[in-house]
């Protein structure tokens, strides 16, 4: 596990809108059993959605966009299966995220 990688959304009734997570924490607080996470959405899915605060992350060929708003954690245990890892956008996410916090 490891920041910027990707995962199926471990609530399978929100896979709809938002069919991924992805980690944002840093790698140093690897011995905590929680992951800092930020959802991805398909396009569409929420109303006013920027680039610059939503860029686009491609995940199996499928542009989505990152959803800093919907920023949750969960246990490093409920994030199984990484399909995917985003560290090539890092620069575009950390904006995003400096936006926020």
């Amino acid at each position: 596990m490891a920041r910027f990688d990707i995962y199926p959304n471990p609530i399978p009734e929100d896979r709809g809108d938002f069919p991924f997570v992805m980690e944002i924490q840093s790698d140093l607080l690897y011995r905590f059993a929680e992951r800092v996470c930020v959802p991805l959405v398909r396009p569409g899915a929420i109303p006013g959605l920027t680039e610059r605060f939503n860029p686009a992350v491609r995940v199996q060929g499928e542009a989505l966009q990152l959803h800093p708003l919907g920023i949750s954690v969960f246990f490093a245990s409920e994030l199984r299966g990484r399909v995917d890892y985003a560290s090539a956008q890092a620069l575009p996410i950390e904006t995003a995220l400096d936006m926020l916090l």
